[in-house]
């Protein structure tokens, strides 16, 4: 009865063994497949910045033409409201910054003083002509607008060089 009992013994700590082996060989498994998946913490701004990028540009992939150029004039109208002037500021032609607004300060002065804080876009036509494409739009202010309300009638200017990337002007009023 002894040997039986030494035997039965023998059976319950094997089973412990392999129970603690099979618990650490999950533990293990699940450490790896975290440092398999990156924390969003972890990742650096720039790499954050090219998954966004590539997330907007899928979703670009996906548009009709018409509705990528005004994506893009949101996308200015959006720094804008935000005041990121300087965000603005990056995605007009050079050319046309020269001309009209040779420093940041300068355009930031003209978009606080022209631009509403919230904006009503009206497209009323596009236009291509090569690689450049023509807007007509009307701005309107969402917070003070309405019918008797003066809306700005502009024309923007966007060159798609690629998807999300693209400079532009507009018609300074």
């Amino acid at each position: 009865m002894a040997s039986k009992k030494k035997r039965n013994q023998k059976i319950y700590v094997i089973g412990a063994m392999v129970l603690l082996i099979v618990i650490l060989a999950i533990n293990f498994g699940l450490t790896q497949k975290k440092k398999e998946i990156p924390n969003q913490q972890e990742q650096t701004k720039e790499e954050i910045a090219n998954l966004e990028n590539e997330n907007i540009i899928a979703k670009l992939q996906g548009m009709e033409e018409r509705d990528r150029i005004e994506y893009y004039f949101g996308m200015f109208l959006r720094e804008m409201e935000e005041e990121e002037y300087e965000k603005a500021y990056q995605l007009l032609y050079e050319d046309f910054k020269k001309n009209y607004f040779p420093t940041l300060d300068s355009f930031t002065q003209y978009a606080q003083k022209t631009f509403p804080e919230m904006s009503v876009i009206e497209y009323e036509n596009i236009e291509r002509n090569g690689d450049v494409y023509i807007l007509w739009i009307t701005i309107d202010d969402a917070l003070k607008g309405g019918p008797n309300t003066e809306k700005q009638k502009m024309n923007v200017v966007v060159r798609e060089n690629d998807y999300n990337d693209f400079e532009m002007s507009f018609s300074v009023i």
